[in-house]
Order: structure tokens, then C-alpha cells, then sequence
């Protein structure tokens, strides 16, 4: 019984280990305008030529993941769209897309 008990703690402490850390940074924003070129649904990434990223990218075509399901699944090739790009440490992802004209 106690050696079940000494191995439950073990098991909990090792499982409590491999958790992924909780990123405490803060959440930057940046305005996104650009074109969408390719969209990834199994990955929810879509490839987007976009313009400048003021304060953070200068313009470039590349990978953008989506978090949210509602905004991914109003995109769709060749539309243009602006948007939020959100950063938090390494992590980053594209939302609040509205299409333009």
C-alpha cells in the first residue's frame, strides 16, 4: 500500500513536470493588411502576402495560424483582409479579420 502510494506521487510529480508552461507575457497587437494566397484548413494556417506590420514585420508572404474557427472559415483565396496579428513572446496568430474590397 505504501509502495503504490510512494509510485502515485512519482507518477503525479512527473505528469505535473511535462505540463507546458503557462506564457505570463503580455499580448501585443499589430494591424495586418494583406491578401490571402493559400489557406492550410487541417493545420487552420493560411498564407498571407501582407504589407508592412508596423513595429513588427516589414512586408513578406508567410504562414499565419488562426485561433479562432469563425474568422478562418470566412477566408478564402485571393480575398484582402485586415486584421489584428497577435504576439505573445514567440507565439503569434491572426484574428478580428474583416474583409475589404
Amino acid at each position: 500500500m505504501l509502495l503504490t502510494a510512494a509510485l502515485m506521487a512519482v507518477a503525479f510529480a512527473v505528469a505535473g513536470c511535462s505540463k507546458q508552461p503557462v506564457n505570463t507575457e503580455p499580448i501585443r497587437k499589430y494591424k495586418i493588411d494583406g491578401e490571402i494566397v493559400r489557406l492550410d484548413p487541417d493545420t487552420q494556417t493560411a498564407v498571407i502576402r501582407h504589407k508592412d506590420i508596423e513595429g513588427w514585420m516589414k512586408a513578406m508572404t508567410m504562414d499565419y495560424p488562426f485561433r479562432s474557427k469563425e474568422d478562418y472559415a470566412k477566408l478564402h483565396p485571393g480575398d484582402h483582409i485586415t486584421g489584428t496579428v497577435f504576439v505573445q513572446g514567440d507565439d503569434f496568430w491572426v484574428g478580428e479579420i474583416q474583409k475589404s474590397p
